[in-house]
């Protein structure tokens, strides 16, 4: 039997580009591709897939997720890519991220998008941050090895996973949603790991953060962009779940402009992302290159859509 996965089919497929895989972070599940971004890429042509990482999702309920490693979901991951049978392109956000730039060092694909990915190098800062802002939950987090102490509350799911201005009502809703995370992939990986680099360097890959992120900060996007020589988006209004958030197109769109320029060449890209041509008209092309070259980043490759730093970043 197969692993169960969630499709969106495309009404008007466009012939000879790869299916779209979408990877979900920690806590999460399928279902966060769901509402917004399999309705979204399916309508635009593309033939999209989500699944359950194990004891996530339709299986959050069931026991031992703290034996886990990223192996398993990278395990998880190749069964899948397996199952579809077709060449694929790679959206993981947060902990998806991180286990696609795991999944690269030894395997391929056509394409690899990366949103708010937590990095490939031990996040240190993250625990620093996370331990200053609330020390009991840390605590509580490591004697229990229980990662949900970190958002066992709704106004915890909000302060980490969304902006400011998300309605109640949506936050409650996706709370319910979320399950528990492995004690063991946030020690031994994401604390103490760092991710040898991609084995192919010629997949495109697009990096895109967000500017209201707490838990992924607009530079360790930077730096992934830089390390895994890929392309980079910052949106500077949104949080770290871009796919659920009240202006989560922003973030769709600024992939589909980066599908469109590597695997729709010859489709109009008339309506690519708005945001964009209203934030840097040309007039201020000089300046997206001055950025691009004090964040280290080819300016060739990165679009930085509006201005103003990070809070973690001050």
């Amino acid at each position: 039997m197969g692993i169960k996965l969630i499709q969106g089919k495309p009404t008007s497929p466009i012939d000879n580009i790869p299916a779209l895989v979408f990877i979900h972070g920690a806590w999460h599940g399928a279902w966060c591709w769901e509402k917004n971004f399999l309705p979204y890429f399916s309508s635009k042509g593309f033939d999209c897939y989500a699944f359950d990482l194990p004891l996530h999702g339709a299986e959050k309920d069931k026991p031992g997720i703290n034996k886990l490693r990223i192996a398993d979901y990278v395990d998880r991951l190749k069964a899948v890519i397996k199952q579809i049978n077709k060449r694929v392109i790679l959206i993981g956000h947060s902990m998806g991220g991180y286990t696609l730039q795991r999944f690269l060092v030894n395997n391929d694909c056509a394409g690899v998008v990366l949103m708010t990915s937590v990095p490939g190098i031990p996040v240190l800062r993250l625990f620093k941050h996370l331990f200053l802002k609330d020390p009991i939950a840390i605590f509580k987090t490591i004697v229990k090895q229980d990662m949900s102490q970190l958002i066992n509350t709704n106004a915890k799911v909000k302060d980490a996973l969304f902006s400011k201005d998300m309605p109640y009502d949506q936050v409650d809703y996706y709370a319910k949603k979320l399950g528990k995370e492995s004690f063991r992939v946030m020690i031994f990986d994401f604390f103490l790991k760092t991710i040898p680099p991609r084995k192919n360097m010629e997949i495109p890959l697009l990096v895109q953060g967000a500017g209201k992120d707490e838990l992924v900060s607009v530079n360790e996007n930077k730096y992934m962009a830089d390390w895994q020589k890929g392309e980079l988006q910052i949106f500077e209004d949104l949080a770290h779940d871009l796919m659920l958030e009240e202006q989560w197109q922003l973030s769709a769109d600024g992939i589909f402009d980066w599908l469109t320029k590597h695997f729709l060449k010859d489709v109009n890209s008339k309506t690519s992302n708005p945001k964009l041509k209203d934030t840097f008209p040309d007039a201020v092309q000089d300046l997206i290159t001055t950025l691009g070259k004090n964040n280290q980043i080819d300016a060739n490759k990165t679009k930085i859509l509006g201005l103003g730093k990070s809070k973690r970043d001050n």
